[in-house]
């Protein structure tokens, strides 16, 4: 399986690389803060086709979910 620049976007998430199908969300998803990278795994449920891709993430960057708003919706997966 080969991992490939998270570049194949769509409204929605990804495209897959085989069918053209679109895909919402990955299966699966690792971050590695030291080299502020995301892995994800993709499976297509059109044609069966996985990949991964990678994304970087800027040292610097900031969510665009305020934090009083996420303590609404997820007030269980808080840690304080």
């Amino acid at each position: 399986m080969a991992t490939i620049a998270s570049l194949r976007g769509s409204a929605h998430g990804m495209t897959c690389d085989k069918c053209g199908g679109s895909l919402i969300a990955p299966e699966w998803a690792e971050y590695f803060s030291e080299e502020q990278l995301v892995l994800n795994l993709w499976s297509c449920m059109s044609c069966g086709n996985r990949f991964e891709t990678e994304a970087f993430v800027p040292v610097n960057s900031k969510s665009k979910i305020d934090s009083d708003v996420l303590e609404r919706f997820l007030p269980t997966l808080l840690v304080a």
